[in-house]
């Protein structure tokens, strides 16, 4: 295996991170997260479907740190990309998710730095596609 996937490992280190630590915070500090996001969508969705969309981004992030976890023991043990390329897909579709929340409350300066974790999904993609 040497270095042929080292990229595409690190790439998927560095989404495991963003994801599983957004999770822990979202899991661990509750209240906090709720209020935060309750306060950013007052004018435009009311507590429950803001509790709703909360549970349902958590469950995308759990299931996907899970996945980029299965990628990169696929990748190491049998040197197959199948969960890699799944997990940057489904990363992709997160990111336009939350992308699409924060348009809805014209929040343009988060929406961008959003722009960053879908094109090193997409390089993620792309890469485990022509190796």
């Amino acid at each position: 295996m040497m270095f042929t996937y080292s990229g595409i490992i690190l790439i998927l280190a560095f989404l495991l991170v963003t994801y599983l630590m957004s999770a822990y915070e979202k899991m661990f500090d509750w209240g906090k997260t709720f209020e935060d996001y309750c306060l950013m969508y007052k004018d435009v969705f009311n507590p429950i479907v803001v509790r709703l969309s909360i549970i349902i981004i958590l469950s995308i992030e759990i299931t996907l740190s899970t996945l980029i976890g299965i990628a990169v023991y696929d990748i190491i043990s049998v040197q197959s990309l199948l969960y890699a390329q799944y997990a940057f897909v489904l990363s992709g579709f997160l990111i336009i998710i939350l992308l699409v929340g924060l348009r809805i409350v014209k929040d343009y300066s988060g929406s961008s730095g959003l722009g960053i974790y879908l094109i090193i999904s997409m390089i993620g993609l792309f890469w485990s596609q022509y190796i």
